[in-house]
């Protein structure tokens, strides 16, 4: 597995504090909460530095960040609670362009996100970034007990990526049906509730079929990261309330089920048509098979329903 280093940036941010520490932007950041005007759209109250007392670690959800729009998000880890869940989030986002010199470019609250089993929680925010090149995100939390946290890191938007994005065409590629498999889900999928509904239809021929398409890489028993979340449930969960208006394909993120070990867990060829090398995934398709939305990491049931909606009523996302 020492090949497919999908979870390298979660596990090192979730154990080493050097992680979330940018020492060239924390050194330049003023303390003084007085360098813009306030956004009467994002009420909020400023955390000074002097009131950060709490420790606080972050976790950069994506492991991308694309000129356009991206959804912006992060993971808390509070080194000595363990992830934090019901914080108050308000992010400021600074340009660093002169490193020595961070600029404040905008700021926003932060939108909480929950898995349903209330283990894993982040906090997002849906912005396009106007360039490439290195930014810098100060991360303010106001805690239940009334603790503050605020930490600052430094992070790169790349001017493009392998990756699929909104407005390609998907790969029109062959994945497996349960057909393939003489109707042996565990050759499908490691989830231990294979859903059926995940499994009718190969990518090519959903992509084909005049319907929306919602495409999931996931590996339910293999994911090394704490924060990819119950991704199959979920969009089973939503499988189940939009029914058969919309394909539902998921994708195994290795070969070689029961035991991707045993074929060196080598990425499945949809990863790869995609460009991934992170997971879970998700992708949303229109019904001319072009790519609608997409998210890493921790999604909702109510996220892929809009989506799909969204498709069905021809609005943009």
């Amino acid at each position: 597995m020492k090949s497919f280093l999908f979870a390298a940036l979660f596990l090192l941010a979730a154990c080493a504090p050097a992680a979330t520490n940018a020492p060239a932007f924390g050194a330049a950041v003023p303390n003084q909460t007085a360098v813009h005007v306030d956004d009467p759209n994002q009420p909020h109250a400023h955390i000074p530095d002097a009131q950060a007392k709490a420790d606080l670690q972050v976790i950069i959800v994506p492991s991308e960040i694309i000129v356009g729009a991206n959804r912006f998000a992060v993971g808390l880890i509070d080194p000595k609670r363990g992830m934090l869940h019901d914080a108050i989030v308000h992010f400021h986002y600074f340009d660093l362009r002169n490193p020595n010199q961070p600029a404040l470019e905008s700021e926003a609250n932060a939108t909480r996100v929950q898995t349903p089993d209330g283990l894993t929680t982040i906090f997002t925010h849906t912005r396009a970034f106007d360039r490439a090149g290195a930014w810098g995100v100060e991360v303010q939390a106001r805690l239940p007990n009334g603790d503050a946290a605020l930490q600052r890191v430094l992070f790169q938007v790349v001017k493009d990526s392998p990756t699929k994005k909104p407005g390609d065409a998907a790969p029109k590629i062959k994945t497996l049906t349960a057909a393939d498999a003489a109707n042996d889900y565990t050759k499908l999928t490691s989830a231990a509730t294979p859903n059926a509904a995940f499994y009718r239809v190969s990518l090519d021929d959903a992509l084909a079929s005049g319907k929306p398409t919602v495409l999931l890489f996931s590996t339910p028993a293999f994911c090394q990261t704490r924060l990819c979340g119950p991704a199959y449930e979920i969009m089973s969960d939503a499988q189940k309330r939009v029914g058969d208006a919309v394909n539902w394909i998921h994708v195994e993120v290795f070969t070689g089920l029961p035991n991707p070990a045993a074929n060196n867990f080598a990425r499945a060829p949809a990863m790869n048509a995609f460009g991934l090398t992170t997971e879970p995934w998700l992708f949303v398709m229109d019904r001319a098979g072009k790519i609608f939305y997409r998210v890493e990491g921790v999604f909702t049931a109510e996220e892929v329903e809009r989506q799909v909606s969204n498709i069905l009523n021809s609005k943009p996302y």
